[in-house]
């Protein structure tokens, strides 16, 4: 049993120390495009959907509404994003991106993979597949216990 308790020990240290650097790493990228690592986060979605919904970028992001129309006002500013209103439910707002925002989320999505490409060139194919399975598993087991919570 003590066996088993120090490898969740150890687990717990890298899943932290691994959070740390994800953090720095985001927090180097963005400064890289002038955005901030939610600005980052909230534009890198557009790469899997055309709008969303001020309800499923909270769900999605986890924020707040107050701090999503924080992030929203700063990128509308910028020129990025629009906010419109859904014609069916006044109360409710939608998300677009801005013609000027395209080129951005295409060259952000490119130089996100190419900084990982650097991150990880010196792992081989066969430890970057056990990496990839191994996070898979991981993602899924936080996943499990975020939706009991």
């Amino acid at each position: 049993m003590k066996s088993i308790s120090n490898e969740l020990e150890s687990i717990a240290e890298l899943v932290c120390e691994l959070t740390r650097n994800c953090s720095m790493k985001e927090e180097y990228f963005a400064a890289s495009f002038n955005l901030s690592p939610t600005e980052v986060r909230l534009l890198k979605l557009f790469t899997n959907a055309s709008q969303y919904s001020i309800k499923e970028l909270c769900e999605t992001l986890n924020l707040t509404p107050g701090r999503i129309t924080h992030i929203l006002s700063s990128l509308e500013e910028k020129k990025l994003v629009i906010r419109k209103q859904n014609q069916t439910d006044k109360r409710n707002f939608y998300v677009e991106l801005l013609p000027k925002a395209n080129p951005l989320i295409n060259n952000l999505h490119k130089n996100y993979i190419s900084l990982h490409e650097s991150i990880l060139q010196n792992v081989g194919e066969k430890e970057l597949k056990q990496i990839q399975s191994s996070l898979k598993l991981l993602t899924e087991q936080f996943k499990q216990w975020v939706d009991k919570k």
